[in-house]
């Protein structure tokens, strides 16, 4: 049942009981919901975009899966927002769990364009998976992502939603990878070392190299039980 809110928050500005419920938001659902329902004043504010932009999708309660249309309603209006979680797993998803090609890349795009590393990693690796004519643009994403030092980062975070998601359209996956030849493949290993210890390449390492070694991880991860 809602209540009125504390004197003490009826006389702070919107704009900051806004920024807020947004923190408390990014760093707990339940907790955001739970303050959502408390009273009156959050139970409005919590409707801003900038919350629904802001808010944490990494662990949606179970309730939320159980009544999907509540659930999807609440992830649309998440991608709606520009939610950088809900674009990049809502992409993931779309892409390799339902074979929307088209949709999954736009949703990817999206979240890469406003800054999220990981779905930069994502379309990247998808493009070098594919070994099409967008090759270059999955290497050059590539590269990006590990210039910034976060690939560990975002690789784990990639085979994360995969574990977690249903990969019958994931074609590199299914069908035997691409090859990557490299005139100069015992050297270059010899100054990266071991595939699965890579977090960077150098500025003068081949794109082969670089394909090679993402697809290689995870051919492994496909064939772990």
């Amino acid at each position: 049942m809602e209540i009125e809110c504390s004197s003490a928050f009826n006389v702070l500005p919107n704009n900051i009981v806004v920024d807020i419920l947004a923190r408390v938001a990014a760093n707990s659902i339940d907790d955001f919901f739970n303050a959502k329902i408390s009273c009156k004043i959050f139970n409005k504010l919590a409707e801003e975009d900038y919350i629904y932009q802001q808010i944490s999708i990494n662990k949606i309660p179970d309730i939320m899966w159980r009544h999907a249309e509540e659930g999807n309603a609440f992830i649309k209006r998440c991608i709606k927002c520009n939610n950088l979680e809900a674009l990049y797993m809502e992409g993931l998803k779309t892409y390799i769990s339902l074979g929307k090609v088209e949709l999954g890349m736009e949703l990817l795009k999206r979240a890469a364009q406003i800054g999220h590393f990981g779905a930069s990693y994502a379309i990247g690796l998808l493009l070098v998976g594919e070994d099409g004519e967008l090759l270059e643009e999955g290497v050059r994403l590539l590269r990006q992502v590990y210039a910034s030092g976060r690939v560990v980062e975002c690789r784990k975070k990639f085979l994360h939603v995969m574990h977690n998601i249903w990969w019958k359209y994931a074609s590199f996956f299914k069908k035997e990878p691409p090859r990557y030849y490299c005139p100069m493949e015992t050297k270059h290993r010899k100054k990266r070392g071991w595939v699965c210890d890579i977090n960077h390449y150098v500025e003068t390492e081949c794109e082969q190299c670089i394909c090679r070694a993402e697809i290689e991880i995870l051919c492994e991860y496909r064939r772990r039980p």
